[in-house]
């Protein structure tokens, strides 16, 4: 099981999904990518666990 493993989790969907990119031809990663960097959500500010769950959230709401 990999309840609680947000970067397992993520893991486990890229391996039976596909990324569709949006209109602009971006994927839900670099969406994220570009988010994190507009925002300053880095693993230095926030932690690696609470971006893994950030990003974890975004591409479950993309999907």
């Amino acid at each position: 099981m990999c309840y609680g493993n947000p970067k397992e989790i993520l893991a486990n969907i890229f391996a039976v999904r596909t990324l569709p990119p949006n209109e602009y031809g971006h994927t839900p990663l670099e969406d994220f990518d570009y988010f994190c960097a507009s925002s300053g959500c880095d693993p230095a500010t926030v932690g690696e666990e609470a971006l893994a769950w950030a990003k974890l959230a975004y591409i479950s709401a993309k999907l």
